[in-house]
């Protein structure tokens, strides 16, 4: 076709391909809570690390409930060990996945999957929080705590309360009550069966607001609060939390933490993150009613493992490295090993941009062949997947493709670059690199 007639790539996309958008995410970091689902997770894809799931649902969530722990580490090692950037291998999305699928039914279907039944769930009910440090707001555990009461307040799963919602709710049919005065004394009596140490009087505000009638009183409540003040008062306001879990019938809850990496970061000064790790031991374990209620999943590379290791040794802390002996608390996400299972990947994005009505092969615009060729061009990470399948949208809508061939991708991303998935081919034995 002359280049003067063809249609404008969006157009295309839209009026022959029959999408509303672009697909794929342009940049696969996983925003929780954005309303692009292209980029906020919710696409995700349980079948591609089912077997990483299951094992995370048996080692974190099992032996949070039934065994005692306290640290679990979801891991990417990269595609050849000691991998310097052995991100964008789902982990995030994968921890946001299993939050959602906990406070769908306080952990009921999630027992279930594993083998356990209803009165497992009965006598055991849990709930999962989620939270990430970053470079600019969260350099802090107070901050992340702080961060994860947030996400219990405001994260909606379709068109579900937030999980405080649904906790207030469990109280109120716990006592047979729904006035805000007899909620909050649940709440406060809670606190007062707390034996140990703690850090203090729990947020008294911040009870009345995750009790009250309008189920925006406990978000706007923390809007309010300074940044100054989250970093120093999280521990607090996540204990507060807590309690209330606990009026609620809740025995443990799940913590996920995301991006440990941004709390070693380079611009984090070391003494800073020593203390911070401390912390992670004198509030997560030490202190009531932390130390009897949260377990904590984090995120692992080896390049925050390598910066971290030494603080979270001296803070005795639970080991997190990739040996056999700790393999009843840590969880590898390995790289895709086929383009089967990219593919896997790439349906959901396709069948949610679709309009509706249109009836198609399930992979359509891409051939068969052009799945084999993206994959090939990846470094067999989700997010690189995702990201040259939007980049070869971009160009194959804009050159009015009807299909897109393994011939297409070859000229669009050119060819696997030696640190790519031909180069890692030839390392003896790197597919199966494993705890052993």
């Amino acid at each position: 076709m002359n280049s003067e007639n063809l249609l404008p790539g969006i157009v295309w996309i839209k009026r022959e391909w029959k999408f509303h958008n672009n697909p794929f995410p342009a940049t696969g970091m996983a925003r929780m809570g954005g309303v692009d689902d292209r980029e906020n997770g919710l696409l995700y894809e349980p079948g591609v690390h089912a077997d990483q799931l299951r094992e995370t649902i048996e080692k974190f969530v099992l032996g949070m409930s039934f065994s005692g722990l306290k640290f679990g580490y979801l891991w990417s090692a990269g595609v050849i060990p000691n991998d310097s950037d052995a991100r964008g291998f789902g982990k995030s999305v994968l921890m946001q996945h299993l939050s959602r699928r906990i406070n769908e039914d306080f952990g009921r279907s999630v027992y279930q999957e594993a083998g356990l039944d209803g009165s497992d769930a009965d006598e055991v009910p849990i709930c999962s929080l989620f939270t990430s440090f970053d470079t600019v707001h969260v350099r802090s555990l107070g901050a992340a705590l702080f961060a994860a009461v947030e996400y219990a307040v405001k994260f909606r799963a379709d068109h579900a309360p937030p999980l405080a919602g649904q906790l207030r709710l469990r109280i109120a049919e716990r006592i047979g009550d729904h006035d805000v005065k007899a909620l909050t004394k649940e709440v406060a009596d809670s606190h007062r069966a707390l034996r140990g140490r703690t850090l203090g009087p729990p947020d008294d505000k911040l009870i009345v607001a995750l009790c009250d009638e309008d189920p925006n009183a406990a978000a706007d409540y923390l809007a309010k609060i300074t940044p100054i003040s989250r970093s120093r008062n999280g521990a607090v306001h996540m204990a507060t939390f807590l309690v209330f879990a606990a009026a609620a019938g809740i025995k443990h809850v799940l913590l996920c933490c995301d991006q440990l990496e941004d709390l070693a970061s380079t611009t984090t000064a070391k003494s800073k993150r020593d203390l911070e790790v401390e912390r992670f031991r004198d509030v997560i374990v030490e202190t009531l009613p932390m130390a009897d209620m949260v377990t904590l999943v984090a995120t692992m590379h080896p390049r925050a493992s390598l910066t971290m290791k030494q603080a979270w040794a001296l803070a005795d802390l639970p080991s997190f490295d990739l040996t056999p002996g700790n393999r009843f608390s840590t969880v590898e996400l390995p790289p895709l090993h086929d383009a089967a299972q990219a593919a896997q990947l790439l349906k959901r994005y396709l069948a949610a941009a679709v309009k509706e009505g249109v009836q198609r092969d399930e992979l359509y615009p891409f051939t068969s062949d052009a799945i084999v060729s993206l994959f090939e061009r990846s470094a067999r990470k989700p997010r690189d997947v995702l990201r040259k399948a939007h980049t070869v949208l971009v160009a194959a809508s804009g050159q009015n493709l009807t299909t897109i061939t393994g011939s297409d991708v070859e000229t669009i991303l050119g060819l696997p670059g030696r640190n790519e998935s031909t180069a890692q081919s030839e390392i003896p034995g790197t597919l199966d690199w494993s705890l052993g």
